[in-house]
């Protein structure tokens, strides 16, 4: 008996240390493998998935290219109302930040189009995306930052299975391959990384309960 626990126990922690080791290496080349980025070519729409407002300068760049003829935005939640707010400073929805960075850039109006409502997670948006597309199948380039490219895409392909997806990271928002070396790019793999976890590990967060199949 105590030779089968003590095997048990050298099992469980072999196992214990090559999670460590792989985890280790999967955090370490992160700069690497969060990253994706596709040729850009012609689609039917342009999408920019809601998070930095960098998003937005490299999507108007995709439309002046002639890429495609209509910009697709998801509704983000709102949060918390900001403490600034209440003191008189401008705070803009998300929504409203991107479309102010469009207009600056020369985008005209009617071409951007805002779908879904309060989306609080890539699922939510993905999952707003596909009511709004619609089964006829689509070609679709996604904006969003370097180190969002690897998730997102995962999600997206899940949902919108009928589309085809080019993933287009904004070249106006930094993400350094050797990562550790610069602050911003330290935290966008340590939020990223944990959102994979939550991903595999839990559910997504939601501002409402999920529609019924």
């Amino acid at each position: 008996m105590k030779r089968h626990l003590a095997l048990f126990l050298q099992a469980v922690g072999a196992l214990t240390l090559l999670g460590l080791v792989i985890g280790g290496a999967l955090v370490l080349t992160a700069g690497w493998w969060l990253r994706m980025d596709d040729a850009p070519k012609k689609a039917d729409a342009i999408v920019i998935l809601a998070g930095d407002v960098h998003r937005a300068i490299f999507a108007a760049d995709l439309y002046h290219q002639g890429l495609a003829p209509v910009i697709l935005l998801g509704r983000a939640h709102p949060g918390d109302r900001d403490a600034l707010c209440d003191l008189g400073f401008p705070c803009y929805t998300q929504e409203e930040s991107m479309e102010r960075v469009l207009r600056a850039k020369g985008v005209p109006p009617g071409v951007l189009k805002l779908y879904g409502q309060d989306h609080m997670s890539t699922v939510e948006e993905a999952e707003s995306l596909d009511r709004e597309l619609g089964p006829k199948p689509r070609t679709l380039l996604v904006v969003t930052s370097p180190n969002h490219c690897r998730r997102a895409k995962m999600i997206l392909s899940g949902i919108l299975g009928q589309h085809e997806l080019i993933m287009s990271p904004t070249p106006y928002q930094r993400f350094d391959t050797l990562w550790w070396r610069h602050q911003g790019s330290s935290g966008a793999v340590v939020s990223e990384v944990a959102k994979f976890v939550f991903h595999f590990l839990g559910t997504p967060f939601r501002s409402r309960p999920a529609a019924a199949n």
